[in-house]
């Protein structure tokens, strides 16, 4: 894996060429001293906090001798996303990133230009006269946010569906009464006092539940999580077989 990481390292290095080893105690302290505070960057903040954890080794030690391991970092949206297909797999099309397999384009190729607008939805459902785009967000609901619903819309038009899905990890004691929200596109302007929302086009916030109960054992914990996933699939898979 560190392997695949040697292109990210080495523009690293090549842009930031004044910085040296014996730096990293000064570089170090002034983060801990001036955390990032400025509201565009605060999806950073808990990596500014990891990352100076592995480099103070905090927390990041587990095990003895043979069996010692110096941290563990995994992809937890990756790892979300690659569970979701295990659920819907069958009725969705899976454009992967991280691979390149199965990128889409925006617009048509022209000139030298043809890599602009290469884009990688989670899912594309493979009913074309039905078209659904999910996409699958490893975040609580509450920080899905504006440039998350302009990314799905955006999607929705390119491939002309008009159902979107976002789904998320819901806990059994959210303040939201219902882990599915619907919502509709509205359409018109408010200059000219004609905003009302369109029934045809509907973005849906979908919670699987994962229980959180501290009492479950694993096998009622697996028990409940299969009962929530085959849910959360006859959500999605009505909505596709029945229309909008």
């Amino acid at each position: 894996m560190l392997a695949k990481c040697r292109d990210q390292s080495d523009k690293i290095i090549e842009s930031t060429p004044n910085y040296q080893y014996f730096d990293r105690n000064r570089v170090m302290t002034n983060n801990k001293h001036n955390p990032l505070r400025h509201a565009y960057y605060h999806e950073y903040r808990l990596l500014q906090r990891l990352c100076l954890k592995i480099l103070q080794h905090q927390k990041n030690n587990i095990g003895f001798g043979r069996n010692h391991i110096n941290g563990i970092l995994f992809d937890g949206a990756w790892l979300w996303e690659e569970y979701i297909n295990k659920l819907i797999g069958k009725n969705f099309y899976h454009p992967k990133n991280k691979s390149g397999i199965g990128a889409q384009k925006l617009f048509s190729k022209n000139n030298d230009y043809s890599q602009i607008g290469r884009i990688y939805p989670d899912f594309i459902s493979k009913n074309s006269n039905k078209r659904i785009i999910a996409d699958a967000k490893y975040k609580p609901i509450k920080n899905i946010a504006n440039k998350d619903y302009l990314q799905v819309l955006a999607y929705m038009f390119r491939f002309n569906a008009k159902m979107g899905f976002y789904i998320y990890p819901a806990n059994n004691n959210e303040s939201e009464s219902d882990p599915e929200s619907k919502m509709y596109l509205n359409e018109g302007t408010t200059f000219e006092n004609n905003v009302k929302h369109q029934e045809d086009i509907i973005i849906t916030k979908l919670g699987l539940i994962i229980p959180d109960n501290k009492g479950l054992t694993y096998s009622e914990f697996s028990q409940e999580m299969k009962l929530n996933e085959t849910q959360l699939v006859k959500s999605i898979i009505t909505d596709q077989d029945v229309g909008y």
